[in-house]
């Protein structure tokens, strides 16, 4: 491979782990840096990039998550315009693969399980070196403290396809709101438009929300979208973002905020293990482009406040795994049957 630092590397030829690990190795050659040297430039950004870490994905002994990756991408010093272009090469290289990691997965760390004898929860991009997991980074937290000064008031608002111009803070709480949030669910006579913080709670399980957990099958080891106790859910905290906020009608990010790990949107993963579930991607990493990180959220007929959230382009929605009520089941992506497994009600988070 040339040495040139303006030749872009084939990223689109990665198929497996190897093809991705000679480039990982390339792409460390170019920058001219110590593994010490990029875990120093990964901090300067607020990122976790341990030298073990990098050694051992430069190995190839197991393939890194994607914001190790990512993080990795930066510091050797490619443009933040090329890091969705290896995620995506990483995916390619998982999915192609029937590699799993080299270690056998522990057991779960005992502890208290839930009622229906659901694992405990895991955390958010939580690391697990061994695993593959991704790793926990210290970055700055976009809500600087805006939503935790208000966070016990839930109100339900009536979504407006139109976009607009809201402002970026959370919308306001209101004691009626609440409760007709707590009742049978009629709508509230205030429309806002569509997007601020949020939660997002599964229609037949109203006490659960939508939020950060595990594949309850074992096949998958990043973090996905799951339904949990509402008390439990945040963070990370939910934010609806418009794809397009000038569109008449748009498509929307389903962004999580962590104080930790940052901003990211929700994802499908299309092929390998995991198909078909939620993860979260690193916020830069999610682009106007990507269908697959895009959702049509669609009232359930008139006077409701029930909503499908259907994937652009396509006739899937996303609902629950084999339509389980249960504490800690995952989110799917799967055709839409028009059944109320598919059916979510959303309250604005303040």
């Amino acid at each position: 491979m040339s040495s040139d630092r303006s030749e872009p590397f084939d990223l689109r030829g990665v198929r497996d782990t190897a093809g991705l690990v000679a480039l990982l190795r390339a792409l460390k050659e170019r920058s001219g840096l110590t593994l010490r040297e990029l875990e120093g430039r990964a901090q300067e950004r607020g990122e976790l990039l341990a030298r073990s870490t990098v050694s051992d994905m430069l190995r190839g002994t197991r393939l890194p998550g994607p914001e190790t990756l990512a993080a990795y991408v930066r510091a050797c010093g490619a443009p933040e315009a090329d890091v969705p272009a290896w995620l995506e090469a990483r995916q390619r290289a998982e999915e192609q693969t029937d590699v799993r990691p080299p270690d056998p997965v522990p057991a779960p760390v005992p502890g208290p399980a839930g009622v229906d004898g659901t694992a405990p929860r895991t955390r958010f991009w939580t690391a697990s070196l061994r695993l593959g997991r991704l790793r926990r980074r210290t970055s700055r937290w976009v809500l600087a403290g805006v939503v935790t000064a208000g966070l016990a008031g839930v109100s339900v608002w009536t979504l407006s396809t139109a976009a607009g111009s809201p402002p970026q803070d959370p919308p306001a709480a209101s004691t009626s709101a609440s409760a007709s949030a707590s009742s049978a669910g009629s709508e509230t006579s205030t429309t806002k438009p569509l997007r601020g913080f949020a939660e997002i709670r599964p229609a037949r399980s109203p006490h659960l929300c939508l939020t950060e957990g595990r594949d309850t099958r074992g096949e998958y080891m990043n973090a996905v979208a799951a339904q949990l106790p509402c008390e439990e859910a945040r963070p990370p905290h939910t934010y609806l973002r418009p794809v397009d906020p000038a569109a008449k009608r748009t498509t929307y990010f389903i962004e999580w905020q962590h104080p930790q790990h940052g901003p990211g949107c929700l994802t499908l993963r299309r092929e390998g293990p995991g198909k078909n579930l939620l993860e979260p991607w690193p916020w830069k990493s999610c682009d106007a482009t990507r269908t697959y990180q895009h959702f049509h959220i669609e009232p359930v007929g008139r006077g409701t406040t029930r909503y499908l959230l259907r994937l652009e382009g396509t006739r899937r929605c996303v609902g629950l795994r084999d339509a389980s009520t249960r504490t800690g089941a995952d989110v799917t992506v799967e055709p839409c049957d028009g059944t109320a497994n598919q059916e979510f009600l959303i309250s604005s988070a303040a």
